[in-house]
């Protein structure tokens, strides 16, 4: 299949779209985007375009701040979320250009502790790899927001996360494994990843504005406050920082659409002034096949779109969303940010690109939602094994160290670090939380509570904490 994807792909650098013309490319646009920044309840959005290295767009839209009604504008810092993983990758590169990293050599080579919970995997995982998302990891995403931990900490602890697919057999969106690739990359240039990102990437490039923190956003003179949708309107909400729970090189990166303009124009210019050409390419090569016409580079998605060859990227973090676009045969680089969790940054990106290549704007509806896992029937009448005071205590699972479960005459209430798990009961030994994951309770031949089965990622068995001690009541 990738090489089938490969030849399409080819095909298409040959076949060149005809050239816009540009004094119409934007006609109506302001108006269409304000619009779509109304119907979807949104605060601020800022988006920009830029061609054969002419920027045609630089604007926001709306308020950053909604309390004091600050405009967006094009220099307003939003969160990209996981845009930031091509400028991972892109880093990476120039450590390849430096001959300190080798794409395809395998990572313990680097760091000789580093461990998967396969042994294969352990073994044999490049960058190439975790890069791509073929480690046969699944998301595992809960421990990036609930536990406080070092980077190198967070790394050591991938071992301790289960597998739920062959290494290298397919596909698997995986934030822990860029996390490790960008921790790498600090490493091997004796510094931490968010130097790297800003001296090799910033720096040349002129992003003046463009950090890898939001508490450093929120001492900047313009920045966008991240809301989430609700029935009343955007609700602002607290900034994620990535930092405390280990992460970074995921999705840490806040700019704005002129800075990230020049980070676009600089694939565009095949690298320039940060890569060798060779690495540039390399970056947008398709490595792991993730739909029967789209591939997944380093960094990058890439694939077929309404007859053109394209590379994008989606981030979503809390508060905000963002859609980069590169179209080579085009010359072409698009972004769209917003400070809300709806659809809109790719819908502002994607009729942009449809504007770039003469085609009209279709309607896109956001992706359903996946189903549910599949749940026991509740046995109605039932009660817990033992008294809900023995349920209490403190647990421990090797990736998530130790976790406090409370009871306070009502509910028990499992504490990590950075939120809590509200449990309810079901039936026998199984709780269930607001957000309906079921949690299971097991006892020992003697009738002690040993452990909690906590279901933290689905693709996988839930994960086992053991009891290490007991718990007075609260």
């Amino acid at each position: 299949m990738l090489r089938t994807l490969a030849a399409f792909l080819l095909a298409l650098s040959v076949s060149l779209a005809a050239p816009v013309d540009t004094a119409r490319l934007l006609d109506g646009f302001d108006a269409w985007a304000e619009n779509a920044l109304q119907r979807h309840r949104v605060p601020a959005a800022a988006v920009g375009l830029i061609q054969d290295g002419k920027v045609l767009l630089a604007k926001g839209y709306g308020y950053r701040d909604l309390q004091t009604k600050a405009p967006a504008t094009s220099k307003t810092l939003f969160a990209t979320g996981s845009v930031t993983k091509s400028f991972t990758a892109a880093a990476l590169a120039t450590l390849v250009d430096e001959g300190k990293l080798s794409w395809d050599r395998p990572v313990r080579e680097y760091l000789p502790w580093f461990r998967l919970h396969d042994p294969i995997a352990t073994e044999l995982a490049t960058v190439r790899d975790m890069l791509s998302h073929r480690t046969g990891l699944p998301r595992h995403d809960f421990i990036r927001y609930s536990t406080y931990l070092s980077r190198e900490e967070l790394v050591r602890r991938v071992r301790y996360l289960e597998p739920n697919r062959t290494f290298r057999d397919v596909y698997q969106y995986n934030n822990l494994m860029y996390i490790t690739a960008g921790y790498l990359g600090g490493v091997l240039a004796g510094t931490t990843w968010e130097d790297l990102i800003a001296s090799r990437i910033f720096k040349p490039l002129g992003m003046t504005r463009s950090n890898t923190s939001t508490l450093d956003t929120q001492k900047s003179d313009d920045f966008a406050k991240p809301h989430l949708p609700s029935p009343e309107g955007p609700t602002e909400v607290p900034f994620y920082v990535y930092q405390k729970f280990g992460a970074g090189p995921n999705g840490a990166v806040n700019s704005s659409v002129e800075d990230l303009l020049k980070y676009l124009q600089m694939y565009l210019d095949e690298g320039r002034p940060v890569l060798s050409r060779a690495q540039a390419q390399e970056l947008l090569k398709p490595v792991s096949v993730s739909s029967p016409v789209n591939g997944y580079a380093l960094g990058w998605q890439a694939g077929a779109y309404r007859g053109a060859w394209r590379f994008e990227h989606a981030g979503a973090i809390t508060g905000f969303r963002a859609h980069a676009i590169l179209l080579p045969d085009q010359r072409t680089g698009i972004v769209a940010l917003i400070n809300s969790e709806t659809n809109l940054a790719t819908e502002l990106a994607e009729a942009l690109s449809d504007r770039v290549l003469g085609l009209a704007t279709i309607e896109r509806k956001p992706l359903p939602a996946a189903p549910p896992p599949p749940r026991p029937e509740r046995r109605t009448g039932t009660k817990p094994s033992r008294p809900m005071e023995e349920y209490a205590g403190v647990y421990s699972h090797p990736a998530f160290g130790e976790v406090r479960v409370e009871w306070n005459t009502s509910h028990l209430r499992v504490r990590f670090d950075a939120t809590d798990l509200w449990l309810k009961h079901f039936h026998y030994d199984m709780f269930e939380t607001r957000d309906r994951m079921l949690v299971q309770f097991h006892l020992d031949s003697g009738g002690q509570v040993r452990q909690m089965h906590l279901p933290l990622e689905p693709a996988v068995s839930p994960l086992v904490f053991a009891k290490v001690r007991g718990a007075s009541t609260r």
